[in-house]
């Protein structure tokens, strides 16, 4: 009946676990307990127009992430383990200790988290489950997260195969696959995975949090062939990372996205997070900023550093702010134009002291600017600390 119910799972999405059950239940009080479980199991698959296989081995198939729903059991599944995340432990109601793995897997048609409760982790433990292997995943069971998202937990009776001996490289994602451009992260998305070179290394602070208990946080700078953005590891995650100098070359799988006041989008290093140091060759180098110029047309999504070469269209307005960190600073906000179309700037500190001396007709070379979403959701151009503003020319004044 197990096996019927899971069948109906994975072709009636629409139903939940429970509602097959009180079916196959109503089925078999209809006929006054006359049939036995799987016969009102396949009854109940005949009424929702699922095919039940008579091939018992039919059962027992290896399913893909896409066809995975909540309530399944007994699960096979094969993929690609794209991050192995580092092992938490938490105190149990009789006071011991327990521990339990994450692992993102991956097929080609999607991914999901793999659990590993207690005894199970030795695998992970012993390095035998690494970053990039494929698995096969046996006798697991799918239920939904707190963040909504499924998850394929492996139980008592379940077990893992490394390398497969059926499996074919080519058909499994790659790690690059799940890697993201630093000019493409935006505030849409809530976590991110980057690889890149250090390009700055602030030491480590320490500050007081509100219970009187210290923290720990260290930023670093990542840059990769698109742009460049901050890392900010927390507390344990800093000493755990050790000494990471600038040249350091750093894969981020699964990092949180966090978008400051003034469009500038930083990477938090959490628990859940793998940060892994490669060697040198693995990475590209940084291609120079003039490859990355454009015009005002071009710009369609959120994202940077670009160059850009514009005219002042309005006067600018310079104006004090206060930050989410009640820090009080300047920001300028006025227009840009080029042949192609107009756009929205807003110049933050130094920047915004410089928007003083602009005026409309000036021409100006923006470097190393980026895009984000305005306060009525449209696009517009933004300073960062890295951005330098060169005015080309000035618009010429006439003698009375």
């Amino acid at each position: 009946m197990e096996q019927i119910v899971q069948q109906i799972l994975m072709a009636r999405r629409d139903l939940s676990r429970e509602d097959v059950l009180k079916k196959i239940i109503e089925r078999k009080r209809s006929a006054e307990d006359y049939f036995l479980d799987e016969v009102a199991a396949r009854l109940v698959a005949n009424d929702l127009g699922v095919e039940i296989p008579n091939n018992e081995d039919a059962f027992h198939t290896e399913i893909a992430v896409k066809d995975l729903v909540s309530g399944l059991n007994d699960v096979t599944i094969v993929g690609r383990v794209i991050v192995v995340y580092p092992i938490q432990t938490f105190p149990r109601s009789d006071l011991t200790e327990g521990k339990v793995a994450r692992l993102l897997l991956a097929d080609k048609t999607g991914s999901l988290r793999l659990v590993l409760w207690d005894d199970k982790i030795h695998m992970v433990e012993s390095g035998k489950l690494q970053q990039g292997q494929i698995v096969k995943v046996l006798h697991g069971y799918v239920r939904d997260a707190i963040d909504g998202r499924l998850e394929l937990h492996l139980g008592k009776k379940g077990g893992i195969e490394t390398s497969p001996s059926n499996a074919v490289e080519s058909d499994y994602p790659q790690i690059n696959d799940f890697i993201d451009k630093i000019r493409q992260l935006t505030s849409n998305k809530k976590r991110a995975s980057v690889q890149g070179v250090v390009s700055e290394a602030f030491p480590p602070t320490e500050f007081q949090r509100p219970n009187g208990n210290l923290g720990k946080v260290r930023r670093l700078r990542l840059k990769d062939d698109t742009g460049e953005t901050t890392l900010v590891v927390w507390n344990r995650r800093v000493d755990e990372l050790g000494e990471i100098q600038r040249g350091d070359c750093l894969r981020v799988m699964d990092a949180r996205i966090k978008t400051q006041p003034d469009g500038r989008i930083e990477l938090h290093i959490e628990n859940s997070t793998q940060v892994e140091k490669l060697a040198d060759q693995t990475l590209p180098q940084p291609r120079s900023a003039i490859e990355a110029t454009i015009k005002v047309a071009d710009v369609k999504e959120e994202g940077g550093p670009f160059n850009i070469e514009v005219t002042v269209a309005s006067t600018p307005d310079v104006r004090e702010v206060k930050t989410a960190q009640n820090e009080q600073v300047l920001v300028s906000s006025f227009d840009l134009a080029d042949d192609t179309g107009t756009i929205r700037i807003s110049l933050w500190r130094k920047h915004a002291e410089l928007a003083k001396e602009l005026s409309v007709g000036t021409r100006i070379r923006a470097k190393n600017i980026y895009v984000k979403r305005g306060f009525s959701n449209l696009l517009e151009l933004t300073s960062r600390a890295s951005t330098t503003i060169e005015v080309i020319s000035k618009p010429e004044t006439v003698n009375a």
